[in-house]
């Protein structure tokens, strides 16, 4: 199961890649670069954040035998 987690982190960030050509970002509506930079970039931040952490594991904290 811990390789699934490196999978959805990776589809975050190419969600950011597209996020940052487009100009827009997705939350509970479209958010527009344009028209709301603050919301956007907050937005785009929020989902790399939760990409680069998908990397982080935390199996080593209590792991079972």
């Amino acid at each position: 199961m811990q390789a699934f987690w490196p999978v959805i982190g990776v589809a975050l960030l190419i969600w950011v890649g597209f996020d940052i050509y487009a100009g827009y970002t997705v939350l509970t509506d479209v958010i527009f670069r344009t028209k709301d930079p603050s919301l956007y970039w907050g937005v785009v931040c929020l989902w790399a954040a939760l990409g680069f952490s998908c990397f982080f594991s935390w199996s080593g904290v209590a792991e079972e035998d």
